[in-house]
């Protein structure tokens, strides 16, 4: 951790400077991105935003005060009439009798809580509680999201370098053959026409290089993107692609995803949540009892009593929607619509992920096989252009082979690098579909929130060490 903070800050005082350059493994730019992605930072306000959702819900239970008060200057016939009994009787003992009709504030205090709704708070508590559980999977998912895109980007900048490399070994060997065909040349021994034909290749070569120096820097522009830098950070890619061969199966793969992917488990906490939406509406059928207690006063002046004694009263209050136009039942099919919808959903998810991971997979074989016969085409192609360059010096093979055999080699390199960057990115791809973790564990957290575990704790329990699927 010392060292990824270090190199963090490092890169952060060189955002807005072209001129230095730093060192960034793979793993430090994993982490990079978690800290600073914007995909990662919305869904922790979603998690946030339903954190406080379900509190809100969980409060709507409890004890409600309420006070209004008003201040008002009156005036009629029959503040009139009270009025001049009070002046009537001014000054006799019987004055106290009859309020003055000037002014009058009015104060009304209420208490209540909710002693049955019908199941309407029990399944709004519910409802809540899914979208939060619903809302912690979806930010894990968030971070695999992006720990993909950070994997892929690097991957890229490292094959854009390899191409670099290529290209610039592709240049250097014509300018060497391009030194031996013109001394052949003033000797007499080669045509013009060779000098020329290795001079253009030389030139699209160059060309070539160019492109691929853009094609690198635009790689470099993606990746401090996904990190969360600005694009145009200069950073060196320390580490290399290399090949690891990955012994899972394609059907262990699957079962992995099937326990584990995160979406599809908060997939099927949107089913239980419209289940839970449902039964909120069904409440409506039934009645709502609340227990309250009020308490009103009003007089000439704030807080005053000489217009009324003051009042209070405690009991039970009840209301019942008998008849309310078919309203709760359109909302019940509403709901009950969207209840199947979400099940559709769940059901789409599981198809999503089944074919995520069968195509994650086979383009990870099918990148593993190419590596291996790209490896031994490189090796071919270059020993092919050794010997026509031995045999065109030699005088025995022309120089249309030489180029030919040199552009063999450029094209083998090219499709070996092309492999070795489709393995790695699909092996990256292969974890994401497979809902590898990142920080929890889905299946774990899964489990806690069965046994009714609040999601903190569910979370707490799922953080977990990073590891690849069935590490020892």
């Amino acid at each position: 951790m010392k060292k990824f903070f270090i190199t963090m800050a490092a890169i952060l005082s060189l955002a807005n400077t072209s001129s230095a350059a730093e060192s960034l493994t793979l793993d430090e730019a994993i982490n990079l991105a978690m800290k600073n992605n914007r995909l990662i930072e919305q869904s922790a306000e979603d998690r946030e935003a339903a954190r406080w959702n379900l509190s809100a819900v969980r409060r709507n239970s409890g004890l409600t005060l309420s006070w209004s008060s008003s201040l008002e200057r009156i005036g009629g016939r029959y503040y009139n009439i009270n009025r001049q009994y009070h002046t009537q009787a001014k000054g006799t003992s019987s004055e106290k009798l009859y309020p003055s009709y000037l002014n009058e504030n009015a104060n009304s205090v209420s208490l209540s809580i909710p002693l049955y709704t019908g199941g309407r708070l029990e399944n709004q508590r519910e409802a809540a509680r899914y979208a939060l559980n619903s809302a912690d999977l979806t930010l894990e998912n968030s971070r695999q999201e992006v720990k993909y895109q950070a994997a892929a980007a690097y991957y890229q900048v490292l094959q854009r370098k390899s191409l670099v490399g290529v290209q610039e070994q592709a240049v250097e060997l014509l300018q060497e053959h391009l030194r031996n065909v013109s001394i052949q040349y003033e000797v007499g021994t080669v045509a013009k026409a060779d000098m020329l034909a290795t001079s253009v290749q030389l030139s699209n070569s160059q060309q070539a290089l160019t492109t691929a120096q853009g094609n690198y820097l635009t790689a470099i522009a993606q990746l401090n993107n996904i990190l969360g830098l600005p694009t145009g950070t200069q950073i060196i890619t320390s580490d290399d692609i290399t090949f690891v061969s990955y012994n899972m199966s394609e059907a262990q793969c699957l079962e992995y995803a099937l326990n584990h992917r995160p979406d599809g488990i908060a997939a099927t906490y949107a089913v239980k949540q419209a289940e839970a939406q449902t039964s909120v509406q069904k409440s409506g059928y039934r009645p709502k009892v609340d227990a309250v207690v009020n308490g009103n006063m009003s007089g000439e002046n704030v807080f005053g009593t000489n217009h009324n004694q003051e009042r209070w009263s405690v009991g039970l209050q009840m209301s019942w929607d008998i008849f309310d136009n078919g309203v709760t039942s359109a909302n019940v099919h509403q709901a009950k619509a969207m209840e199947r919808k979400a099940e559709s959903i769940a059901r789409q998810q599981i198809e999503t992920i089944e074919l995520e991971v069968r195509n994650a997979y086979i383009a990870l074989r099918t990148a593993e096989k190419n590596i291996n016969t790209t490896a031994a085409a490189v090796a071919q192609a270059e020993e092919e252009f050794s010997i026509a360059q031995i045999r065109y010096i030699e005088g025995v093979d022309t120089n249309l082979n030489v180029m030919n055999a040199q552009e063999k080699v450029v094209e083998t390199r090219n499709n070996y690098y092309a492999a070795l960057y489709s393995y790695m990115t699909s092996r990256a791809q292969l974890e994401k579909a497979m809902g590898v973790p990142v920080e929890i564990d889905a299946l774990i957290y899964a489990e806690a929130q069965k046994q009714g575990k609040s999601s903190p704790k569910s979370l707490e329990e799922a953080q977990v060490i990073k590891k690849e699927p069935f590490d020892n």
